[in-house]
């Protein structure tokens, strides 16, 4: 408990489908009526990748990481509709499954796993009614749809079904049973099923989706439903009145089965003793169990003005769309507020309150690969209505507990959050928590979700592209850097001096200088002598000599071969204290004896007032006369 409530986690597939969003209405509805902070993570069903050839589900295994969030997340009380999550495993597997929720404690909805306290429609005695209404009819070839026996619910049903024509004597053929998806997606099954037993009278399908394939298919062979074959289906969903004729059906209200979920979980955290597994359905006959066949029924037709209004509604969702669409793929130049501003107009679609994470790292991940655990997160961006906020430096690095609790949400409050899993492909990105107005957002969640991954996705290239240009740009002033060294001596080469020459007579432009041009004597005697390792080290030996003589303030570098260029703003400096501290370096190199010849340094140097670029090689024109003139006075020596 935080914050003085109770914080649940609800676990639903395909929020979208009839029944996760009915259990996800009520779930809401009942944590806000009981005053219980809720997270709702919808993910998709388990299982039924690859499942079928013509539905791209890919990657439709990444939204499932939103649990393995959920088992970290540190909430009070899981509740998990397994019956729906993983209508496609068998109960070890769902039990595995619930097992990797870790040690939180866990509600089973829609499905009565070993182990684990769970909620359930009651099905046997919806099922036991149909039968006898069929019977009652004297319909003597009942056949059965019964989805997929791995779903706990289907083969609750299918059991009931086989009990209740046991009861009235009525045989049941293999041909007269069709596993099937629990979907619209078993066209294919119907099809069979009555091509296998053109006999039956009568199809029970295990829920409504099912029934409403199965009118398709009774139509498309000319026949009539509720006259020729009975079909009933199994959780009456608001379409199935509507349908011609309309169906019998069970009434399941998921509504108030997720509210009860939500009663169950609080009362198990206040140690109240709640051991009722069943809720109650109840059987609701209509023409197409063959009873009121001829009764006619006036089509619901909307006024102009019904139409008009529902026009200018869709016109204008999809206008907001467009715009938090723009919006949310607009980043600015600094990259760090953009995360916010992807946020700032998804109070326009039904999201009071954002918070926005990203993995540290993007993360890959494979189908049927451990997603892993204890990831560090970035807490990026949140928003209030309008207002939206850049987290601080100081303040981003979160845990994924963290994620779920963090310092800017208002605790004086309930509160309900729905994640949307940010990802492209098979890459994981992060997790936006956003507050729905009401349960009309489930039906935007799928864009927003789109729209935020592609969002962050394309911040995470650019600021890989920003970390690679700084990168590149520390490379680029290195390498500059680089080509201006003589590698040989370390200081300046001859390109690297007239730069940084120019860059100090940005400065003392107009100012006197000293200028100096320099050679080592005899380098050419001393390869010949002694090796050319001699002679490169004769040639450090000037370098070194020239930065005692003019210090470090000075440009200095070295032009070629053996000649040696200098300038410094000349302050106290003058020409013959230069000379006089060149002799000084030289006379104490020689006495130590260390060199097998004579080491000397000849100078030109002049004093000048030098503007520019120009001025300082004429000035070193007449400083390389100078030193022309100091050589041919001097003698040739080693």
């Amino acid at each position: 408990m935080s914050h003085g409530r109770y914080n649940l986690a609800l676990l639903v597939a395909n929020i979208t489908d009839p029944f996760s969003n009915f259990v996800a209405k009520g779930v809401m509805e009942e944590a806000a009526r009981l005053g219980a902070d809720l997270t709702i993570f919808p993910g998709k069903y388990l299982g039924i990748q690859d499942k079928y050839d013509k539905y791209d589900t890919t990657y439709e295994y990444q939204y499932n990481v939103l649990f393995d969030y959920a088992a970290e997340g540190g909430f009070d009380h899981i509740i998990a509709a397994i019956g729906t999550i993983a209508y496609a495993l068998d109960n070890e597997n769902k039990k595995k499954f619930l097992a990797g929720l870790g040690d939180t404690p866990v509600l089973s909805v829609a499905a009565d796993i070993e182990g684990y306290d769970s909620l359930e429609f009651d099905n046997r005695r919806p099922m036991l009614d149909i039968v006898d209404m069929l019977a009652s009819q004297g319909r003597k070839h009942i056949g059965i749809m019964v989805g997929d026996l791995n779903n706990n619910e289907c083969e609750e049903r299918f059991l009931a079904f086989k009990e209740g024509l046991e009861k009235h004597g009525i045989e049941l053929p293999d041909r007269y049973v069709m596993q099937s998806d629990v979907s619209e997606l078993c066209r294919d099954e119907a099809e069979a099923l009555l091509d296998n037993a053109p006999e039956l009278d009568a199809i029970v399908c295990a829920n409504d989706d099912i029934a409403m394939v199965v009118y398709e298919a009774v139509k498309a062979r000319g026949l009539t439903v509720g006259r020729d074959i009975a079909v009933t289906g199994f959780d009456d969903l608001p379409v199935s009145a509507e349908l011609d004729p309309p169906l019998a059906t069970v009434r399941a209200d998921a509504v108030k089965l997720g509210a009860r979920a939500v009663e169950k979980a609080v009362n198990k955290l206040n140690g109240i003793e709640d051991t009722e597994k069943l809720f109650p359905s109840e059987f609701i006959p209509r023409e197409s169990c063959g009873i009121n066949i001829e009764k006619h029924r006036e089509p619901i037709r909307l006024t102009e003005s019904e139409r008009i209004k529902l026009r200018e509604e869709n016109l204008n969702r999809i206008h907001i769309n467009n715009i938090f669409v723009r919006d949310a793929m607009m980043f600015s130049s600094d990259l760090k507020h953009s995360y916010a501003k992807t946020m700032k107009q998804l109070s326009l679609i039904g999201a009071m309150t954002s918070f926005m994470y990203t993995l540290e790292k993007p993360v890959k991940h494979s189908f049927n690969e451990k997603f892993p655990k204890g990831l560090p997160w970035i807490f990026r961006s949140y928003s209030y209505g309008n207002e939206i906020h850049t987290v601080p430096d100081s303040e981003q690095k979160v845990s994924i507990r963290e994620v779920f609790d963090n310092k800017y949400l208002c605790t004086e409050r309930q509160h309900c959050f729905i994640a949307a899993d940010l990802y492209v492909a098979d890459t994981q990105y992060g997790i936006a928590l956003l507050e729905p107005q009401n349960s009309d957002f489930f039906s935007e969640l799928e864009l927003v979700t789109y729209i935020l991954s592609s969002a962050v996705r394309t911040l995470d290239i650019l600021n890989n592209r920003e970390k690679l240009l700084g990168r590149l740009k520390t490379a680029n002033l290195a390498l500059e850097k680089e080509s201006q060294i003589d590698e040989l001596t370390g200081i300046y080469n001859r390109r690297g001096f007239y730069l940084a020459a120019d860059n100090l007579l940005e400065q003392t432009g107009g100012m006197e200088h000293i200028v100096c041009y320099a050679d080592l004597d005899n380098l050419k005697l001393i390869n010949d002598l002694y090796g050319h390792n001699e002679g490169d080290s004769a040639l450090i030996l000037t370098a070194e000599c020239l930065r005692k003589v003019f210090g470090d303030s000075a440009v200095i570098g070295r032009a070629g071969g053996d000649e040696f260029i200098v300038i410094i703003p000349r302050g106290e400096l003058d020409p013959e204290k230069c000379l006089s501290a060149r002799d000084a370096y030289v006379d104490a190199l020689n006495g130590k004896g260390i060199k097998p010849y004579k080491f000397n340094v000849s100078m030109g140097i002049i004093s000048c007032t030098c503007e520019n670029g120009y001025d300082l090689k004429a000035a070193l024109d007449r400083a390389d006369d100078q030193l022309y003139v100091h050589k041919q006075k001097r003698k040739r020596e080693i």
